[in-house]
């Protein structure tokens, strides 16, 4: 009897001590495996932390994800696109995966992976359409949307509930209003407030203003005519931009100095009514505000719209690629497809913002019956429109830009503007074939 006590006892700490050699060997291993480390350029929001530290931590001891932060109080659209193309045009060291406003995947194609065979067809279908269809480059999917944003305005409730008919004015605005009513709707109020903030320095902002009105007339525009302005559509959109500042008085001359940031600062600190934004701007600031009392007065509606035209809403957003030098593709395709899971969707809309890529979120009675918004979210994707798609849109954006905001500053003529912008790119109408 004793012996066979013993003989167990033996057995027991054989196995014991086997476990414990065995947890060793497994922890000496992986400690002497270099962590394979990811680096991921964007501008890293709250959200985007949490996701990575997530990511992280179900990777732990394997891979690593490091952040390149680009700031929006620190790094323009244009100034981060030319930063990360400097460094694309060399070998890509130090970046796996990045960012690209959707604007960009075609000038950035040249140097990124193609990444069809990391997807399957399932995959991709889960996917809203809207948001896949800026992913493309010569057939070929070479991004992964992470985000999506329309443009929309952001108002006041506070000042304008005050307001005689306060509610009136409110439902009037979330109802599809006119430019016209707009420009109207400033006599009525009589305020000394900046009535409506836009974006109008010489960025893609201020495109992204005009396209909503171009688009709006007509959404085969760039297939019909490619980057000729000389148009009727095209005086009228210009014309109501530089109308807003110098003949019906509903914004200050100083929108030529405005980005996003500025813009947004401007119309806290002043008290103004309106401003033209992205359905996140209420969450990028959070990290900084500017008034926080105030901001909790925001609330969203559409665009107004041209007399006689459809309501149209820029898409924004930003596209995930993977830098044709990096040696980790397999790890930075797994942090892309975990970025664009359900749940880290979620988690961007709840805590950035921005609106989910799936289809399931738009679907789902679990997320339909969690977030009653959806419904209005889905009014404006049904609006949505995309800027061309075009390899030199870029170069040609910046071309437009500078003859548009020389035309709002009333330096130059909107017949001149629209001119110089068609001439300096080099296309004219009968060489719409150009387009891409």
């Amino acid at each position: 009897m004793i012996r066979f006590k013993q003989w167990w006892v033996s057995i027991f700490l054989f196995l014991l001590i086997l476990v414990y050699l065995t947890i060793f060997f497994i922890l000496n291993d992986s400690s002497n495996k270099e962590i394979t480390k990811i680096y991921f350029a964007d501008r890293i929001t709250p959200a985007h932390k949490m996701l990575i530290e997530r990511y992280n931590e179900l990777k732990a001891g394997i891979v690593k994800v490091i952040p390149i932060d680009f700031p929006n109080f620190d790094f323009s659209t244009n100034e981060r696109k030319e930063i990360l193309a400097r460094s694309l045009r060399g070998t890509g060291d130090g970046i796996d995966i990045l960012a690209v406003d959707q604007i960009w995947v075609q000038r950035f194609a040249k140097w990124c992976e193609p990444i069809d065979n990391y997807f399957t067809n399932d995959e991709k279908n889960k996917i809203l359409p809207a948001a896949l269809e800026s992913c493309y480059s010569g057939g070929q999917l070479v991004a992964v949307p992470l985000d999506l944003v329309t443009g929309i305005i952001y108002y006041r409730e506070d000042i304008l509930k005050e307001q005689k008919n306060g509610e009136q004015i409110i439902q009037q605005i979330k109802n599809n209003i006119t430019w016209d009513e707009f420009v109207k709707l400033k006599s009525k109020l009589n305020l000394k407030n900046p009535f409506y903030i836009f974006q109008a320095a010489d960025y893609e902002g201020l495109i992204c203003n005009f396209m909503e009105l171009l688009l709006s007339q007509n959404s085969n525009y760039f297939v019909e005519k490619g980057f000729f302005f000389n148009t009727p559509e095209a005086k009228r959109a210009l014309q109501l931009l530089v109308d807003l500042v110098n003949k019906y008085g509903l914004t200050t001359s100083k929108v030529t100095n405005f980005t996003e940031v500025s813009s947004y600062e401007y119309f806290i600190k002043n008290d103004g009514l309106f401003i033209r934004g992205w359905q996140s701007f209420d969450k990028d600031f959070e990290d900084a505000p500017f008034d926080s009392i105030k901001e909790k007065h925001l609330r969203k509606a559409p665009l107004p719209h041209l007399s006689g035209c459809k309501p149209a809403s820029i898409f924004g957003g930003w596209d995930l690629m993977i830098s044709k030098f990096s040696n980790k593709k397999s790890e930075a395709i797994d942090f892309m497809k975990f970025l664009i899971s359900n749940e880290s969707q979620e988690l961007f809309y709840k805590y950035g913002g921005y609106l989910p890529i799936v289809n399931s979120f738009y679907e789902d009675p679990k997320y339909l019956n969690k977030y009653p918004e959806i419904a209005e979210m889905k009014k404006m994707l049904k609006i949505g429109i995309h800027r061309p798609s075009h390899e030199e849109y870029t170069r040609y954006s910046q071309i437009m830009s500078y003859y548009f905001e020389l035309a709002i500053k009333n330096v130059i003529s909107v017949n001149e503007a629209l001119k110089k912008a068609t001439n300096s790119i080099g296309l004219d109408k009968n060489r719409s074939e150009d387009y891409k």
